[in-house]
């Protein structure tokens, strides 16, 4: 009698146990009105990128900036391994800003990386045909970095649309 009671329950606890499953772990859900999948885990890591983003995002607007560039990437590395490292881009919509500075010790993302190298980015007046020993130069100048670094590395966008890189080893 017991084996028979045993037997008649299994089913049914597997039933409700089945009936009960919330399957979270599911990544792939339906779009409403449509037949297409959503991969949750690439959403997630898009989250991601954006949050990251939002952190280097200014509150500068893009109207009130004016350079020969839209994208600035610097890194000067230095003997002692230390760097200056800056990001400055202009993606049309917002404007987004880092700063790592080792030798200060610092690092700023968004409006306080921008306060920190904005006055820098003011001074920059070079083109896409300026030299390259002119534009390291007037880089180093802007932005009172130490002449004596072990590596320069510099690429730009301009406005219009050329990309340059400037790289001098010492």
């Amino acid at each position: 009698m017991k084996l028979f009671k045993l037997l008649l329950t299994m089913p049914l606890l597997l039933g409700l146990l089945y009936a009960c499953n919330n399957d979270d772990t599911k990544t792939n859900k339906d779009v409403t009105g449509n037949n297409s999948t959503v991969d949750e885990t690439a959403n997630n890591k898009n989250t991601t990128n954006n949050s990251e983003n939002e952190n280097e995002r200014t509150g500068i607007k893009v109207a009130d900036v004016n350079y020969a560039f839209t994208e600035f990437d610097l890194d000067v590395e230095y003997a002692n391994r230390n760097s200056y490292d800056v990001e400055y881009e202009n993606d049309g919509n917002n404007i987004y800003a880092e700063l790592d500075d080792e030798i200060k010790g610092i690092e700023y993302k968004g409006d306080q990386a921008y306060e920190n190298f904005v006055d820098a980015l003011k001074q920059l007046t070079f083109d896409e045909t300026t030299s390259d020993d002119d534009v390291r130069k007037e880089v180093l100048k802007a932005f009172a970095l130490d002449e004596n670094y072990k590596s320069f590395e510099l690429e730009v966008k301009f406005k219009n649309g050329e990309i340059k890189h400037y790289h001098h080893n010492k």
